[in-house]
């Protein structure tokens, strides 16, 4: 089956994307149960553990970023095709796996095949004809889906034991190559390019690349202090883990809403509102935090959060038609999530959370000024250059 050219993606090419998207980013939307699965599967200790995570998500993103300049130059669905078999043997090996060298050579090969399957998705949804609109229905299937093996997985690896889940996991990953005739062999917005394709905004390039790293670094920083915090305040584990249940599913409702006000409102109203709900949640979680506070500023750290990623995604998506700004966004998206704890970290003073909280919510200020910025800049610069009406 071939997928006829067309100015832009059409459903089926959207819902493939979508597939191949979430399960390039099963490994970070499961975090938690995957860390589970591999200690179960290893028996390494936590350090090593949080060592074979981090090579897995360091090939990820090293993989997207090289995919920023193959998906102008290959057939998207050999690049897709090429990440799924290695997704899938990567999760068959992990299950075969079980020393600390073989593990992190078996997720080097998983997070090679995400990055792939994760940049050829991104370009894609980044071809549609609204692309805020593709990204945050795909942020709603992704946090869906996480939510769903996240509530089944320790009963399914108790049941059926981790290598099991990681070979089923990988056998999904191979049946859903079977979606791949649908996704176009290339970028459809190809096919209305005359000559060449149109050059790249490099105001909207710049802004939409930088606000994502600082937005990812101020959140990625919460978030991953967001359980700490609470336990210092004294909040029960259990409490602690409904919490950020919660604020989960509350991300769907951002990337909702984001999608659904777009179109009447532009992209600064929605990333201005999303920034007060970030900052909200950021400054709640400051000195003693209670169970109500921590739940209320776990659903509006996730909510501010998911709302803004389908408006960033569009920015990037409309600064480059052939889509290597939006591919890149995936790569700098995963960088400034593992930098964020790490900045964190070095502000830490025992167990005093504030200067986390200062850092971050200055850094997320910057990131939606910069994307603001590189929208006003871009508007002038197309009013300038319009041709003039005719009488």
């Amino acid at each position: 089956m071939k997928t006829s050219p067309s100015a832009h993606l059409d459903v089926r090419g959207l819902v493939t994307a979508i597939v191949l998207g979430t399960v390039g980013a099963l490994t970070i939307l499961i975090l938690p149960g995957f860390v589970m699965l591999v200690g179960a599967q290893s028996g390494l200790d936590d350090r090593h553990l949080g060592f074979v995570a981090a090579w897995d998500i360091n090939s990820m993103a090293a993989t997207i970023g090289l995919a920023t300049f193959l998906i102008s130059r290959f057939n998207w669905r050999h690049l897709a095709l090429a990440g799924l078999v290695l997704i899938a043997l990567g999760d068959i090996l992990t299950s075969l796996s079980h020393g600390y060298p073989a593990l992190v050579a078996a997720r080097i090969c998983a997070g090679a095949g995400e990055g792939l399957g994760v940049g050829v998705s991104f370009a894609a949804l980044g071809s549609a004809a609204n692309p805020d609109r593709a990204f945050g229905i795909y942020l709603v299937v992704c946090l869906t889906v996480a939510a769903a093996i996240l509530a089944v997985l320790p009963s399914a690896q108790l049941r059926f034991g981790a290598g099991s889940v990681f070979v089923a996991i990988g056998v999904i990953t191979l049946a859903s190559a079977a979606l791949l005739p649908w996704l176009p062999a290339r970028n459809p917005r190809a096919a209305s390019w005359a000559d060449a394709p149109p050059p790249v905004s490099k105001a909207l390039a710049v802004a939409g690349l930088m606000g994502v790293f600082l937005n990812f670094i101020a959140e990625g920083a919460m978030w991953s202090y967001f359980g700490r915090i609470g336990a210092a305040s004294g909040v029960a584990p259990v409490t602690i883990g409904a919490a950020m249940g919660l604020s989960s599913f509350s991300g769907i409702g951002g990337a909702l809403l984001a999608i659904t006000v777009v179109n009447r409102l532009g992209r600064i109203v929605p990333l201005a509102v999303s920034g007060v709900i970030s900052v909200l949640s950021f400054w709640l979680l400051h000195g003693h935090v209670t169970a109500t506070v921590l739940i209320t500023a776990g659903v509006l750290l996730n909510f501010g959060w998911n709302m803004a990623q389908p408006l960033f995604s569009g920015v990037c998506a409309d600064a480059d038609a052939q889509g290597r700004v939006v591919v890149a966004m995936g790569c700098i998206q995963t960088v400034g999530f593992g930098l964020g704890p790490a900045i964190a970290a070095l502000t830490l003073r025992d167990d005093n959370f504030l200067p986390v909280i200062w850092m971050s919510i200055g850094v997320l200020a910057v990131s939606l000024l910069v994307v603001i910025g590189g929208l006003k800049a871009s508007a002038s610069r197309t009013a300038a250059y319009a041709p003039p009406a005719s009488t």
